[in-house]
């Protein structure tokens, strides 16, 4: 006897199967990151910084005390909230489909929470709700406002390094995420003067970065330029990544659910210079 009723796997084993086709940015970010409950709220959190010359002296036998330090603390927030939705299909429906809806909203989830941790739904430094990798305004995240005029890969080269000076003031591994229109195909291009590829020469002379480009979906418009991210000394705050929450069937009124959550995200920079932004003209 055949039967038309639908079989659903659970969330947890729908998600390890799961072949997503877009492939968002955030999980770069994601070695150092500090999960929190899925709770709507807020969490603060100090930021603690050495004031005045850290640097040692020298002691001599006549010093009867050494030189002292204090610290001050700043408080940091993250402003907890999340995103729900829910697909429903009746089960007098053909049921090929339901795994193929789940799987693009989550494709359109991912395209969601990468342009929260890239704005933080806003549109600039100060409008937005949390601090991101596009828009922030935390102190120690460097934002080079003079454009640097782009003409070929050969000026491109020229300009990454002189970012990279800046960023290389502090240790750690690296990510360079190139952005926009006009700056991605002489990212893809080649030299002039030579027939290389700028990507094998940039990676050659900076073999410790990691090279990325932005994906065009969540790109702002008209901009260009480059992110230098130090991802040793940032962190990410999350409460909820994108996902299938649960699915299931409701045989009394005959039809499938699948209930999706994902939360906001904060960007924190450790130290100065955790991130450099760069921003480009052709």
């Amino acid at each position: 006897m055949s039967t038309n009723r639908i079989i659903l796997d659970s969330a947890e084993v729908f998600m390890k199967g799961f072949q997503p086709t877009y492939k968002p940015l955030y999980p770069l970010f994601m070695g150092k990151a500090q999960a929190y409950s899925e709770e709507v709220g807020q969490v603060d959190f100090k930021r603690i910084t050495a004031v005045g010359d850290i640097r040692t002296g020298h002691i001599t036998p006549k010093d009867t005390s050494i030189k002292a330090l204090s610290a001050m603390s700043k408080t940091k927030s993250y402003k907890k909230y999340f995103m729900a939705n829910k697909y429903t299909q009746s089960n007098l429906q053909d049921k090929s489909g339901v795994e193929d809806v789940v799987g693009q909203v989550l494709d359109e989830a991912n395209k969601f929470q990468d342009e929260l941790f890239l704005l933080g739904e806003g549109t600039s430094e100060s409008t937005m709700i949390n601090n991101g990798l596009f828009w922030s305004d935390d102190p120690n995240y460097n934002y080079l406002s003079t454009p640097e005029t782009l003409t070929d890969a050969e000026a491109l080269h020229t300009s990454v390094m002189e970012t990279v000076a800046v960023a290389d003031e502090v240790a750690g591994k690296k990510a360079i995420i190139f952005y926009g229109t006009d700056c991605l195909p002489i990212f893809d291009s080649v030299y002039e003067s030579a027939p290389v590829p700028f990507k094998t020469v940039l990676q050659q002379v900076i073999p410790g970065y990691e090279l990325v480009k932005m994906p065009a979906a969540v790109t702002p418009a008209s901009t260009n330029g480059w992110i230098i991210a130090n991802l040793d000394q940032v962190k990410l705050h999350h409460s909820a990544l994108p996902k299938l929450l649960a699915q299931g069937i409701n045989d009394e009124d005959l039809y499938s659910w699948h209930n999706f959550l994902q939360a906001s995200m904060m960007l924190e920079c450790l130290v100065p210079n955790a991130i450099v932004r760069q921003i480009a003209s052709t």
